[in-house]
């Protein structure tokens, strides 16, 4: 028996129909997910297109500032408008801390006043200073209230302490006492160095350890700031007044016999290292870059870091 023209024309027309909604929504879904594809593979491109530039803006930033005619305060350490540009900074780091110096003379008593500073109670403070001396040291036997292998083993950190000296400052908070301490001071990381190895250069040291470890008063500092700066105000460039001595330091601030002791104990007038730190930016994306160089431009650079 044969099927009606009629009807075979109507049943295929009602499968066609499906078929067509069922091609444009599949077309169309496949616009939209290409177009997401294109607009992510867009976003990224842009993105690496601003990161690139932001990182070039910074290496411009960075030779500026190594450069020996370049000093704190010139013009030409910041560059640029709100889309694009850089700034550097330049500071020292001889007039910081070093703990792998303080702790080979085993010298506890710089560690002593600075926590004090920071009004950290006694059983923390000496927790810190024997965990320092325990992750230096060479052998396993662990201080009074420091930490050894062992310790760091029960907290699930295998192969801690180190055993050598610290080799960025950012290894004192993986410390076990040293962490809590840091912790509650959130700008720690302007008392501490590991490339200027020596007492604390007064020339650069800041105020809260010229006051901290020197004794000093914060008048004291204030005038000792104004006659390091020179008429500018700005430290590190031609008109700085270069200090021959603590002892001359410690007269032009009328220190006492207390104070010229403690200035003395843990600061002296030499070492420079240099810390050019370079910031690119470029349309809301950053990129910095910290090169450690010798003050004296000689020796090349001892460290690099991008971020």
């Amino acid at each position: 028996m044969k099927t009606p023209r009629f009807f075979c024309a109507s049943h295929c027309r009602a499968l066609a129909l499906p078929i067509v909604l069922w091609s444009i929504a599949f077309i169309a879904g496949l616009v939209v997910l290409v177009a997401g594809v294109v607009g992510d593979w867009a976003t990224e491109e842009a993105r690496a297109e601003r990161t690139f530039r932001a990182r070039q803006l910074a290496l411009s930033g960075i030779a500026m500032g190594l450069n020996p005619a370049i000093k704190t305060g010139d013009p030409l350490l910041k560059t640029g408008d709100k889309e694009e540009g850089f700034e550097v900074k330049i500071s020292n780091e001889a007039g910081k801390i070093n703990p792998n110096y303080w702790i080979a003379l085993n010298e506890r008593t710089v560690f002593v006043q600075l926590f004090n500073g920071w009004n950290v109670e006694e059983r923390l403070r000496d927790s810190a200073i024997d965990g320092m001396i325990d992750w230096i040291d060479a052998d396993d036997f662990r201080s009074l209230a420091g930490a050894e292998r062992g310790e760091y083993e029960a907290l699930g950190r295998p192969g801690f302490p180190a055993n050598r000296p610290f080799v960025h400052v950012r290894e004192l908070e993986a410390v076990i006492g040293l962490d809590t301490v840091l912790a509650a001071q959130k700008d720690w990381r302007d008392y501490f160095t590991i490339w200027h190895n020596g007492k604390v250069n007064l020339q650069f040291a800041t105020e809260p350890l010229l006051v901290g470890l020197g004794r000093l008063t914060p008048q004291q500092y204030r005038l000792l700031f104004e006659l390091r700066a020179g008429p500018d105000a700005v430290e590190g460039n031609a008109d700085d007044v270069q200090f021959e001595s603590i002892e001359d330091a410690a007269a032009v601030v009328g220190a006492d016999g207390v104070q010229t002791q403690a200035l003395e104990n843990y600061f002296d007038v030499s070492g420079s290292v240099l810390r050019v730190e370079s910031i690119g930016h470029c349309n809301g994306t950053l990129h910095r870059i910290i090169a450690i160089v010798p003050g004296d431009g000689g020796g090349g650079i001892l460290s690099w870091e991008e971020k």
